[in-house]
């Protein structure tokens, strides 16, 4: 009877057991299998990186890779973490990728969509060719010549030459491993042209660049005879105006756990006074108050939802969202104080319409975004490595690119910071040009100013520019260590000095920002610092 009851008992928890395993079994397939969802693909050192987020019920995940679109996918890896590095890649080859998911009961999904990249030349793998000029300054008893620097670690040298006629006579007159030379045998009225070459490791010559003249002519005007009375007043007023004296309010050193800002590359004050330092060592966007102190930190490791891979610039919108692109990437992201992320949008997706506006026929994938700005219902997006602008609206959508490559009006060579003026006006840092190019919110050239020089009026490197209620442009000029103003139309004002009126000691300012009081922020690159100072009226 009791082994009867044990019979039975057993039975029914044969049974039981037999219907969880059944259960469980229609719960597991009820789960729907999908593939991973891509978060981003880049390139890092060489190497491509790959990111997808994670998924429930997801034991391993599968990478696939082919040379040509759609077809010759070949298993790259398998790994159970949501990101790999593909460091067997080739510079200058496009690789295609796919992604599937594997699920504890051994099923599989069907593949994800396809995602690819090209790997960028760079270092020795770019070619050595001629330089691009800067330009050339006329300087008392001298000509400045001044060229762009050969991205290719395989240039060891410049070769410069010189004559007095458009297409013959050249002769070589120094040659220099820096990107400027000073040419002192001018005479006055004589027109020179010049032209540039590059030697590489193995001092094999490149043919010669584009020849670039100058005619050596300086101004030698009658001084006037110094005013009197009402008007030596308004002229002193003008001398001292030429530099404006600043007051130091304080620096920002230090952030997340007291430790130093690594490497900060732009500062964006908010409508509430909050400070945002976009960190780009570490890849976080750094929240501080008026005085310094440090607030909290976006883009945290294993705690935040959002996670930066290389960022440069940020801006900041009217809620106190931080806007933020991944500069190799072009993944655009918009971000709350709680580091959630509001708005996500890849700019690889639009990589064709990008391309045609620029007149490219092969899509852009590889970006170089360094500064977001945005406007009322716009965001431009200062892309240095393709030397446009990219517009989106404030919804992740694309609307046009503006630029290229170039030094007519609207092109760029290696943009770097912008700004919008309260009449919506794009201010952009045309930086190897050395000028600052101001555009209306469709894209469309209004006008320029400033050139190459050491006067004031003229830029070496422009980096990053302010635009305060008044209508009043800031620029950085991190080659010449100074902020300049000027007036909404380009016309020159004055330059921001120390308490002293002397020069400010900074070190190699890029982004600024300037608040409703006037008071100037200033990201000190070399020295790892935001510096500020209050501005008189």
């Amino acid at each position: 009877m009791i082994f009867e009851k044990m019979r039975k008992r057993a039975g029914w928890t044969a049974v039981a057991v037999g219907l969880l395993i059944a259960f469980s079994a229609v719960v597991w397939s009820a789960q729907e299998v999908r593939p991973p969802a891509w978060v981003g693909i880049y390139t890092t050192a060489g190497k491509v990186g790959l990111k997808w987020s994670a998924a429930q019920g997801v034991v391993k995940y599968r990478i696939y890779r082919s040379i040509s679109s759609g077809h010759g996918r070949e298993l790259l890896a398998a790994t159970t973490d949501n990101s790999y590095i593909d460091p067997t890649v080739k510079a200058g080859e496009t690789y295609y990728y796919v992604l599937k998911s594997v699920y504890a009961d051994g099923r599989e999904s069907a593949y994800s969509e396809e995602r690819y990249i090209k790997v960028p030349v760079t270092g020795g793998g770019l070619p050595v060719n001629p330089p691009d000029w800067v330009g050339i300054l006329v300087e008392d008893k001298s000509l400045k010549l001044a060229w762009v620097p050969s991205p290719s670690s395989n240039a060891v040298a410049y070769n410069v030459y010189k004559s007095k006629e458009k297409d013959k006579g050249f002769q070589l007159i120094g040659s220099t491993q820096d990107a400027n030379l000073t040419d002192t045998d001018v005479v006055e009225g004589e027109t020179y042209y010049y032209v540039l070459s590059t030697l590489d490791r193995e001092f094999k010559e490149t043919k010669f660049g584009e020849a670039k003249s100058v005619t050596y002519t300086l101004q030698q005007e009658k001084r006037p005879e110094k005013p009197k009375g009402k008007d030596a007043k308004e002229e002193a007023v003008i001398e001292k105006m030429v530099a404006k004296p600043t007051r130091v309010i304080g620096y920002i050193i230090k952030g997340k756990d007291k430790q130093p800002l690594t490497s900060p590359s732009d500062v964006v004050v908010a409508a509430d006074g909050t400070i945002y330092v976009a960190d780009t060592g570490v890849n976080l966007v750094q929240l501080f108050k008026q005085g310094g102190e440090f607030v909290k930190a976006l883009g945290v490791p294993d705690v935040d939802e959002v996670k930066f891979d290389k960022i440069i610039g940020i801006d900041v919108d009217e809620k106190g969202n931080v806007w933020a692109v991944d500069a190799y990437t072009g993944l655009i992201q918009e971000v709350d104080k709680e580091a959630k992320v509001r708005l996500r949008a890849d700019m690889k997706e639009d990589g064709k319409a990008i391309a045609a506006d620029l007149g490219l026929k092969k899509p852009i994938i590889v970006f170089g975004i360094v500064k977001p700005v945005l406007t009322e219902d716009r965001l431009f997006l200062v892309d240095n490595y393709n030397d446009c602008v990219e517009i989106y609206n404030r919804k992740g959508r694309y609307v046009k690119t503006f630029g290229g490559r170039g030094t007519a009006d609207g092109k760029f060579q290696g943009p770097t910071f912008a700004a919008a003026g309260n009449d919506g006006q794009i201010y952009v840092s045309d930086c190897m040009n050395a000028r600052v190019q101001v555009f209306d919110n469709e894209g469309n050239f209004l006008y320029k100013f400033g050139s190459y020089g050491n006067v004031v009026g003229s830029f070496g490197r422009p980096k990053g520019i302010a635009v305060d209620e008044t209508g009043r442009v800031y620029i950085a000029d991190s080659m010449s260590n100074v902020i300049q103003v000027f007036d909404k139309n380009g016309k020159f004002m004055f330059l921001l000095a120390d308490e002293r009126g002397k020069q400010m000691d900074l070190g190699t300012p890029n982004g600024i920002d300037v608040d409703k009081k006037r008071r100037i922020y200033m990201v000190e690159k070399l020295v790892n610092r935001i510096q500020i100072r209050q501005v008189g009226e």
